[in-house]
């Protein structure tokens, strides 16, 4: 549900009006039904709302069995959504992975790994920024001693083929990679690998 929230957040979405997007991750027989916005979001009620949306209108969300998805997209298209039975304290909610923070460490969480094995993680360009603010920092994996960078690159050429290197991603997340290479491999990244900033 992380690497879906994760590629979703990516999603670039045309600015058409009557947008529906309908989300099939794990199992379950119930559906939550939720506008934001102009658009419509069907899901399974496995807590991944919690996971897309910083603030939730509750009074917008509904709840209904899986089987009737296509008749709530049609009820949306028809401006009707209020008829469907609200989710109430049935919805189910599951929260982002957070950042940490000290006076002089950042702690981040892998949130996704792509075929290529690049590790994203959930730190944001401006949130880095405004923790180091100009200062000299180093860049570790939680179990590696050796620390894997001191600057932010701008792209993967920027170092000889096989070496590591960190910069952002073009959607602001921070990315760890190889110059041909699968980091993700080399340093053994799991779901709950942490990466860390420290202050010099």
């Amino acid at each position: 549900m992380i690497e879906a929230a994760f590629i979703a957040d990516q999603i670039q979405f045309p600015e058409y009006q009557n947008i529906i997007t309908v989300f099939k991750i794990g199992e379950n027989h119930e559906s939550i039904v939720y506008q934001h916005f102009d658009r419509l979001y069907i899901l399974p009620n496995n807590g991944l709302i919690g996971l897309l949306f910083d603030k939730i209108d509750t009074n917008s969300v509904y709840l209904i069995d899986s089987s009737l998805e296509t008749q709530a997209a049609l009820a949306f298209l028809e401006n009707r959504l209020d008829k469907l039975p609200k989710a109430g304290q049935k919805l189910a909610l599951r929260y982002p992975k957070q950042l940490n923070f000290t006076s002089n460490l950042l702690i981040g969480e892998v949130v996704f790994s792509d075929k290529h094995g690049n590790c994203y993680f959930n730190l944001k360009k401006n949130q880095f920024e405004e923790f180091v603010r100009n200062r000299q920092f180093q860049i570790k994996i939680q179990h590696f001693a050796s620390p894997l960078a001191d600057k932010i690159s701008q792209s993967v050429y920027d170092v000889e083929q096989g070496y590591p290197v960190v910069r952002f991603s073009r959607s602001g997340y921070l990315k760890l990679q190889l110059n041909h290479g699968n980091a993700k491999k080399l340093f053994r990244i799991k779901e709950d690998t942490k990466i860390i900033i420290e202050l010099q």
